[in-house]
């Protein structure tokens, strides 16, 4: 449904009625396009909808409330809009205030800022070549994300960082660690501006207890995945896939603060397929000293990564990983992945030497 000066699906009459109205039938509900649109009925009387099961809402930045009375919606699990799904088990109205959802200053949305977005009723965002302006999920909404479960962004050219994380210089405040509990799967594509997925820094720490899998492609700008502080807490990471992304350099990077000393050995204890392609920067997995333990490593491929000298600097434990796919071919591993790094750069330094001294014959 369109129109450019819809402000309300239903009109309230001028006599008063407190009846309740019903849609024994309606199912699905898409309203597109309807930039004054306010509400669907403003009047107080009840709505119910007991066969509604899809709701679309796309491009209504007026819209902050759908009835002032109650609306029931049995079959309804969540609203679906161009930033996510919304979880409306609850019904239509929405409880949560618009305060409780503003976007940073500097971010410029073009999504709605009103209740459709709403942090602590977010399932999932999934944002395609929309403008979200240099971040996703402001500062201010990081505790609210609670039933959050899975991100894909692609072909947002304006975009920064996915998660906001604020410098608190001069305060006194301890570490604050944020945990994002139900987040399990992040897709981002084509998102050339990303600089970070979440900023590091010593006041605050991102942790992503359930992420099970990390998908990234042609994100142009981004330098490293993970910083050393929290990749402990990937716990349950399983697939981890990065490709096509030409300043990558490490996934994990060493942060300038000094880590806890007796955190000397890091563990993606689930990590089961690790992709990593057409990386021109990357230099390594992690280029700190300290040993890595991937007990459940079954698939390794690394190709196209020209500036790769060595998978970490420290010791690296992979006993369930048989082979290695590189640009050229498979690769037993006998003894470790720094072992088997060095001993291929060796055998392609010797064949390109090989060709050289052919030519010149």
């Amino acid at each position: 449904m369109q129109g450019n000066a819809m402000q309300v699906i239903v009109k309230e009459e001028k006599e008063t009625s407190s009846k309740r109205v019903v849609f024994p039938r309606l199912e699905i509900l898409e309203l597109e396009d309807l930039p004054k649109l306010k509400g669907f009925f403003l009047g107080m009387n009840d709505f119910r909808w007991p066969s509604l099961v899809i709701v679309k809402i796309n491009k209504c930045p007026e819209l902050t409330m759908f009835t002032s009375g109650q609306s029931t919606t049995p079959k309804l699990k969540y609203i679906q809009t161009s930033f996510g799904k919304i979880s409306r088990e609850r019904g239509l109205n929405f409880d949560e205030t618009i305060d409780q959802t503003t976007f940073s200053a500097s971010s410029e949305p073009t999504i709605s800022k009103g209740m459709l977005c709403s942090f602590n009723s977010l399932l999932e965002i999934n944002i395609e070549w929309e403008n979200v302006g240099k971040t996703v999920v402001p500062y201010n909404a990081l505790l609210q994300l609670e039933k959050l479960q899975q991100i894909t962004i692609q072909g947002s050219h304006t975009l920064e960082e996915v998660f906001e994380v604020v410098a608190l210089e001069g305060t006194n405040e301890s570490q604050t660690v944020v945990q994002i509990p139900n987040l399990r799967q992040v897709k981002l594509a084509n998102v050339g501006d990303l600089k970070y997925l979440w900023k590091s820094n010593q006041w605050t720490v991102l942790e992503f207890p359930n992420l099970t899998t990390l998908s990234i492609d042609k994100c142009k700008s981004l330098e490293h995945v993970f910083t050393r502080s929290m990749v402990n807490s990937l716990v349950q990471l399983q697939d981890l896939h990065i490709s096509d992304c030409e300043n990558i350099e490490v996934v994990v990077k060493e942060e300038e603060e000094k880590c806890d000393p007796k955190v000397n050995d890091i563990r993606l204890p689930r990590l089961k397929s690790l992709k990593l392609s057409k990386l021109p920067s990357f230099k390594g997995f992690c280029l700190g000293k300290e040993a890595f333990s991937l007990p459940k490593l079954e698939t390794l491929q690394i190709k196209e990564c020209r500036a790769i000298k060595v998978f970490t600097k420290g010791h690296v434990s992979t006993p369930e990983l048989k082979v290695i796919d590189t640009g050229f071919g498979f690769r037993y591993v006998k003894t470790d992945i720094n072992s088997l790094l060095k001993t291929k750069q060796e055998e392609v330094l010797l064949f390109i030497s090989l060709l050289i001294l052919e030519k010149a014959h």
